[in-house]
C-alpha cells in the first residue's frame, strides 16, 4: 500500500466506496451461493439436523424473501454506477459521455437477477482489485495467488504461440519444397538489393583478417616459401645440372633459389596487401557481379537449387527444434 500523501483526495473517495462496494458484493456472492445449496435437498436436510433454528430462521425470512433482498442489492449497485457514470460525464473520463456502460458492460450484465447471470458480479469484484492496484492501494503481483495465474497464464500463452509458430514453419517448409527456383528469389530480393552492404561487410571482414592475422603470419608465410622453393630447387633435376658448373655453379643455384623465393613472396605479399587495402572494394563488387551472373547465366542450375531448399529447410527445423524448448520448464 502506498503512503497516504500519494494517494489524491479523488482516489481516496473512490476507494472508500469501492471497499464499501467489495464489502457488499463479497456479501451478495456468498448469500447467492449459500442459497444456490441450500435449494438442494441434502443441504437443506444437513443445516437442518446441525442448527434447526437457523434453518427455520433462513427459510422464513432469506429464502422465502430471496429475491426481494437481491433486488436490494442490485439496486444500490446500480445505482453505484449510475454515480460513477456521471463522475465520468463529469471528468470527461472517455471520449463520448455514452462509452461508459459499453466499457463497464458486466457491471450491468451482474445486475441482471436470473440464475448465473449473478455470478457475473465477480466481475465486479476483479475491476475494483485492478482498480485498486492501478492507483497503487494494493500490489497484487507479490500475491502468491497472482503468481500462480501468472505462471500457468504464460504457460498457456507459451504453448498455443508454440503450436502456431510450428504450424506457420511446417506451411514455409512445403512451400519451399513445393515452390519455384529458391536462388533466383535469393538473388532478385536478398542479395542484389543488398550487395553494397555486402561489398562492405566482406571489404571490411578482409581488412581486419589482413591486419590481424597477415601481419602476425608474415615471417612464417615468407620461412615457408623460402623452404618450398629450395625444396622444389634441389629436386629439379635442370637446377641440379646447373649445379655442377665448376666455380659458380653453387653461387647460380643460390641465386636463383632466392631470387624466385622474393619474387614468389613479393607478388603474394602485394597481392594480400591489395586485398586489404580500403582499394579492395572494387575488386570484391567484381567478384560478387561475377558469381551472380554466373548464377543467373545457369540455365538450369537444379543442383545447386536443391542445396538451397534443403539448406532452408533444415534451417526451419533448427528454428522448430528451437520453439520446442518449454521455457516455462526452466524456470521451475
Amino acid at each position: 500500500m502506498l503512503p497516504k500523501s500519494k494517494i489524491s483526495d479523488r482516489n481516496l473517495f473512490y476507494i472508500a466506496i469501492d471497499l464499501l462496494m467489495m464489502m457488499l458484493l463479497i456479501a451478495n456472492l456468498g448469500l447467492i451461493i449459500f442459497d444456490w445449496f441450500f435449494r438442494r435437498d441434502w443441504f437443506r436436510e444437513l443445516i437442518a439436523e446441525q442448527n434447526e433454528s437457523f434453518y427455520l430462521f433462513y427459510t422464513a425470512n432469506i429464502h422465502e424473501h430471496f429475491f426481494e433482498i437481491d433486488l436490494a442489492f442490485i439496486a444500490v449497485f446500480l445505482s453505484e454506477f449510475v454515480i460513477r457514470w456521471g463522475i465520468a460525464i463529469y471528468f470527461k473520463t472517455y471520449h463520448k459521455w455514452f462509452f461508459y456502460p459499453f466499457i463497464h458492460w458486466y457491471d450491468l450484465v451482474g445486475c441482471i437477477p436470473i440464475g448465473s447471470l449473478r455470478f457475473a458480479r465477480l466481475f465486479r469484484v476483479f475491476s475494483i482489485l485492478y482498480r485498486f492496484q492501478k492507483i497503487g492501494f494494493i500490489d497484487l503481483k507479490k500475491t502468491y495467488i497472482f503468481k500462480q495465474i501468472r505462471f500457468y497464464y504464460d504457460v498457456l500463452v507459451e504453448e498455443i504461440s508454440d503450436r502456431v509458430v510450428i504450424n506457420v514453419l511446417n506451411g514455409v517448409q512445403d512451400e519451399i519444397r513445393d515452390g519455384g527456383p529458391v536462388i533466383d528469389r535469393i538473388i532478385d530480393e536478398i542479395i542484389i538489393p543488398k550487395k553494397s552492404i555486402l561489398v562492405d561487410w566482406f571489404s571490411h571482414r578482409i581488412q581486419l583478417a589482413v591486419h590481424e592475422s597477415y601481419h602476425l603470419r608474415r615471417e612464417e608465410i615468407r620461412e615457408y616459401i623460402d623452404n618450398t622453393i629450395v625444396d622444389a630447387i634441389s629436386k629439379s633435376r635442370e637446377v641440379g645440372a646447373i649445379e655442377q658448373i665448376p666455380i659458380a655453379g653453387k653461387l647460380i643455384t643460390q641465386t636463383l633459389g632466392s631470387g624466385i623465393s622474393s619474387i614468389v613472396y613479393n607478388v603474394i605479399d602485394g597481392i594480400i596487401r591489395d586485398v586489404g587495402s580500403d582499394d579492395n572494394r572494387i575488386l570484391i563488387e567484381e567478384l560478387l557481379d561475377i558469381a551472380i551472373d554466373t548464377v543467373e547465366n545457369e540455365e538450369k542450375d537444379i543442383q545447386l537449387n536443391e542445396i538451397a531448399i534443403e539448406s532452408f529447410i533444415r534451417i526451419l527445423e533448427i528454428i522448430k527444434d528451437q520453439v520446442k524448448v518449454k521455457k516455462w520448464k526452466e524456470s521451475l
